[in-house]
């Protein structure tokens, strides 16, 4: 597949102009797919490491190597926000097996918890503030495929098939995925009565707040 013909007439005609103008050396163009795909990159990459200026740190070589790879990129009938997000995933991957990052791990394990404190009703700030802190272990406690296949699909809105990319699996095996990580998440919410109460209608509400819950 050439890749100024993408296969799926869904892809957005402005993101393909950008990567067709990019991979002609078009540096104008390039920040404008970096200024459409880093939000989304570094949220999924802080919630991997954890640190927002190690986050940042990675991110900025994530789109070094999407600069430099660019050219060889070919449509896959998925948008390319799914591309750069293999690229990040890799990236976080290296990260941990690396021996810096040994070393940081034992001498610094706390994560950063930007959560602001807003003006609102006390009582709701803390139930509000406690149901994130709840869904944030429940998901802690996933295994890493089935955490991550959650927040690419309800955090970061990519679709199956773009999951399914990033993730280096099939389509099927991917839904399969799914559906045992909400099975899974299910089961670990049931121990806190508020978020109980929330997956009782259903885990929409739960995927909501997991959109709503602070990098």
């Amino acid at each position: 597949m050439s890749a100024g013909a993408p296969a799926e007439e869904l892809l957005d005609p402005e993101v393909v102009d950008l990567v067709a103008r990019a991979q002609e050396g078009d540096a104008q163009a390039f920040a404008g797919l970096y200024d459409r795909y880093v939000d989304q990159t570094f949220a999924y990459v802080y919630r991997r490491v954890g640190h927002r200026q190690l986050a940042e740190d990675l991110v900025g070589d994530v789109f070094l190597r999407a600069y430099r790879r660019l050219s060889s990129f070919e449509w896959q009938g998925v948008d390319l926000g799914a591309w750069i997000m293999t690229i990040a995933r890799n990236r976080v991957h290296d990260h941990f097996k690396s021996a810096r990052f040994r070393l940081e791990h034992s001498t610094d394990d706390v994560r950063d918890d930007p959560t602001p404190a807003g003006p609102d009703d006390p009582e709701r700030v803390t139930v509000a503030r406690d149901m994130t802190r709840a869904l944030g272990q429940a998901l802690e406690k996933l295994k890493d495929e089935h955490r991550e296949v959650i927040e690419l699909r309800f955090v970061h809105d990519l679709s199956v098939a773009e999951t399914a990319a990033v993730m280096e699996r099939s389509v099927g095996a991917t839904k399969a995925l799914q559906y045992r990580a909400l099975r899974a998440l299910a089961s670990e919410v049931e121990g806190h009565p508020e978020l109980a109460k929330l997956a009782a209608t259903g885990l929409g509400g739960i995927l909501a707040l997991l959109k709503v819950m602070p990098l």
